[in-house]
């Protein structure tokens, strides 16, 4: 098939109109059909579309801040989860990016993943995006609507992986989404390399806590914090009793007894939380004040995104130093350079870091600023 451009065609045409309309015709036919593309999506469902997305809706909540780093620009976005702008503001990515301030929200019904279709609809998007782990009864209704719509998927590395070339093919950023790609996996050799033969008792037990505040819930077999903690060289306490999520009681986090907590970002909690409520004292990780908050970039690093090697590094370094000797803070803003084209000062990256917050907790004087 003849591949000619968009603009060049509608030239031609102009400069061929006395051969008459049906040539124009043909030639802008081709042109489209040269232009759009066969896209499978997390799903397996093949979707088409006829150039890169120039309007984008988000109903994944990590979407957005992923989105930004394989197109390159925040222009394409026209709506998003609100959590997603609630973790925008609250990390940098907002601050990089201020028109996401702005960004349409109302595309969700209450907390759930439910779409808005006839708000939705009024954006006129070229691509939604949408979970597909929570079943088909959420996409279901955008497809009967007749929008463009691609299937995410929530789980393990793959899944993460799989999703940023999704988002290539989508942009039009296949290069870009291959990059971030290769330097994820470079970091994963680097960190496996380096805890390479770790044996077993030096393994520290870690407890990812989802939440603190109201009811105890953490992730275990099957979550990606789950694969983090055992990749990072970690023995996750909740991977053999609980599924992916699931509420515990601090009588189970004491038979536990982790040797590390980690506290993630969908809740308030700090360390000094758990140093300072006298329920935990006897836990071996409040004992020794390995409490950690969990950093926060562009958007959380406790879930799969953009930012996980990141994720994997600072995890790796706080629990066996002795063989993780990367530098995160030039690691953070070389990422960054490359993610979103800006350069994080050192502000910035404490503010990442949660350096403040963590300062009381073991070892984490070695990433605060020089």
């Amino acid at each position: 098939m003849i591949m000619i451009p968009l603009a060049r065609s509608k030239s031609i045409c102009a400069l061929a109109s006395s051969l008459g309309l049906a040539i124009c015709v043909f030639l802008l036919f081709v042109d489209a059909r040269a232009r759009s593309a066969e896209i499978i999506d997390q799903r397996g469902h093949r979707v088409v579309l006829n150039a890169p997305a120039q309007r984008v809706v988000f109903l994944p909540m990590p979407g957005p801040a992923m989105y930004i780093a394989v197109d390159g620009t925040d222009r394409h976005i026209v709506a998003m989860n609100p959590a997603s702008k609630a973790a925008a503001r609250e990390g940098l990515l907002a601050t990089f990016f201020p028109k996401l301030n702005e960004t349409a929200t109302n595309i969700v019904q209450g907390a759930s993943f439910m779409p808005n279709v006839e708000t939705i609809l009024a954006l006129h998007p070229d691509a939604v995006f949408q979970w597909t782990n929570p079943g088909t009864g959420v996409i279901v209704p955008l497809e009967n609507a007749r929008l463009t719509v691609f299937g995410m998927r929530n789980g393990g590395q793959s899944d993460l992986r799989d999703a940023i070339i999704l988002m290539g093919k989508v942009s039009g950023e296949d290069k870009r989404a291959q990059t971030i790609v290769e330097m994820q996996n470079k970091r994963a050799n680097e960190l496996a390399a380096a805890l390479k033969g770790l044996p077993g008792d030096q393994r520290p037990r870690v407890l990812y806590l989802r939440r603190f505040s109201g009811s105890l819930s953490v992730n275990g077999s099957g979550s990606y914090n789950d694969f983090y903690i055992q990749f990072a060289g970690g023995d996750d306490v909740a991977t053999s009793s609980l599924g992916v999520n699931g509420t515990v009681t601090l009588e189970q986090i004491l038979a536990w007894n982790p040797q590390v907590i980690l506290l993630g970002n969908f809740d308030k909690a700090m360390p000094d939380d758990l140093y300072n409520d006298p329920r935990w004292q006897g836990i071996a990780a409040v004992e020794t004040h390995r409490v950690y908050r969990m950093p926060l970039g562009a958007y959380r690093w406790d879930p799969p995104s953009e930012e996980s090697a990141l994720a994997w590094t600072w995890l790796a370094e706080l629990l066996h130093p002795d063989r993780v000797r990367i530098n995160l803070r030039k690691d953070i803003h070389a990422w960054y350079k490359m993610l979103y084209g800006l350069a994080a000062t050192e502000a910035d990256i404490d503010r990442i870091l949660f350096v403040k917050q963590n300062e009381g907790s073991a070892g984490y004087i070695r990433l605060a600023a020089p």
